[in-house]
């Protein structure tokens, strides 16, 4: 199973997203819903670092299975919008999955 955790800060503002597991919804290679999640997570994520040249994650915490993404400190007032408006749009993606296949993703937010 996938599993999605998203934390918010005080303010109620995604903090970071930790993606781990695997679907297993199908055989490697043809699992749609890992491909779905792994689509969304490293697409929003190339996202931020090419278009807002912020990292959410280091190079040597990425593991098989599994991506911990945090904003970063120090950005502008108005990079960190974006990157946020970037993670709130992945959030809201991988709900909709985890919605639909509830027996392969859990999603779970914390404050």
């Amino acid at each position: 199973m996938i599993r999605i955790t998203v934390n918010r800060d005080e303010e109620g503002r995604i903090a970071g997203i930790r993606v781990r597991g695997h679907a297993d919804y199908g055989e490697y290679g043809q699992d749609i819903v890992c491909a779905a999640v792994s689509g969304i997570t490293i697409g929003l994520t190339n996202a931020s670092e090419s278009l807002l040249g912020v990292r959410l994650f280091r190079e040597e915490d990425n593991t098989d299975g599994e991506l911990d993404l945090r904003v970063p400190a120090g950005l502008s007032s108005e990079t960190d919008g974006r990157v946020r408006f970037l993670l709130e749009a992945m959030q809201s993606s991988l709900r909709s999955i985890a919605d639909e296949y509830k027996d392969y993703v859990q999603m779970d937010e914390h404050s």
